[in-house]
């Protein structure tokens, strides 16, 4: 590498000078934030998130000056879309390191909400998709033709409901895994089979009236329930499987839209509209990822002097980029959001 009269290298100029670069298009909106997660730069948009690598991230020996920048997306979703709001943004307001016991790894349990992001936005997309799909088609009125009516079909119908079902099951286990930053894998493990060992632990180790102890046997109760049909699906056998049914026309001549119904000794589930379905089960994993991060941090929260603080919902005139949750503080009669 040529060095310049004073000795620095071409590289080193290169590197250390100030510098601007574009992150997406205008399609994705303003970036709103930045954050580093899990040794990763992200750059939160309003419709979009993106990991920015800088030149010394790709090469740190700095061997090469023609080595760039860089941005890819990650995700089609950002700062406007509430399942960032709810899962990201909250992580953040939450999973800090001045906020937390010394003895949590902040840094880790954000990177868990990362993959739990990565998984449950994968099951909104397909969600989406089946939604517009079944509004577009749902509207055909039928007309026979040539002595029979021609019915609409979802051909995607059972590749779309066994990825969903997939992605909703890969965000539970890296729920379970959130919890295993707070709390020792060996000890949850010890007490109880997957998110069962958590509920279990807590309820010796809290009072039995807690609500993260009963939230935490609702959490384990739909946990199993999204593992029971997954098993359904990749293990089909006559005492556990789904059966999906396209669209069909009714005794009433009306269009009936493509339903599931999940057999199931332990959690069956009667025959549901795929749309349904699918919705209850992606708002219910979002709200008990949203809630279980709540619960964890407010259960680790590091002393702040002599000024008790704690985790709760954000008065709305208080709250930033739409998160409702972080930590409190009583001063004055009132209670405000800890900064």
């Amino acid at each position: 590498m040529s060095k310049g009269d004073s000795g620095e290298r071409r590289i080193d100029r290169i590197r250390d000078s100030a510098g601007m670069f574009t992150i997406g298009d205008k399609n994705d909106g303003a970036v709103k934030s930045l954050a580093a997660i899990g040794g990763r730069l992200f750059a939160i948009k309003e419709k979009a998130i993106y990991n920015v690598s800088f030149a010394d991230d790709i090469d740190p020996e700095r061997t090469r000056d023609d080595i760039p920048n860089t941005v890819q997306k990650v995700f089609d979703v950002g700062s406007d879309d509430e399942i960032v709001i709810r899962l990201l943004l909250t992580g953040i307001e939450l999973f800090k390191k001045d906020r937390l016991v010394e003895s949590i790894d902040y840094e880790v349990a954000l990177s868990s909400v990362m993959d739990i992001l990565k998984d449950l936005a994968a099951a909104y997309v397909i969600l989406i998709e089946v939604e517009a799909f079944l509004t577009k088609t749902g509207g055909n009125q039928i007309r026979p033709k040539d002595g029979a009516v021609s019915l609409p079909s979802f051909p995607a119908l059972h590749a779309q409901t066994k990825s969903f079902i997939q992605k909703l099951d890969h965000a539970m286990q890296n729920i379970f895994n959130m919890s295993c930053v707070f709390y020792e894998e060996k000890t949850l493990r010890k007490s109880g089979k997957w998110l069962d060992g958590l509920a279990i632990h807590l309820s010796k180790t809290l009072k039995p009236d807690e609500d993260f102890s009963r939230f935490a046997g609702e959490l384990a109760a739909f946990g199993k329930m999204v593992r029971n049909i997954r098993h359904c699906i990749e293990h089909p056998k006559t005492t556990q499987r789904i059966d999906l049914h396209d669209y069909r026309i009714t005794a009433s001549r009306s269009l009936e839209e493509p339903t599931i119904t999940v057999t199931h000794d332990e959690t069956p589930i009667d025959p549901t509209p795929i749309g349904q379905f699918m919705r209850f089960f992606y708002e219910q994993a979002l709200a008990g990822a949203e809630l279980l991060m709540v619960y964890l941090s407010g259960e680790h929260v590091a002393s702040f002097g002599k000024f008790p603080i704690g985790v709760g919902e954000i008065p709305e005139n208080q709250r930033r980029d739409g998160v409702r949750y972080g930590y409190l503080i009583q001063l004055g009669g009132s209670i405000h959001r800890l900064g």
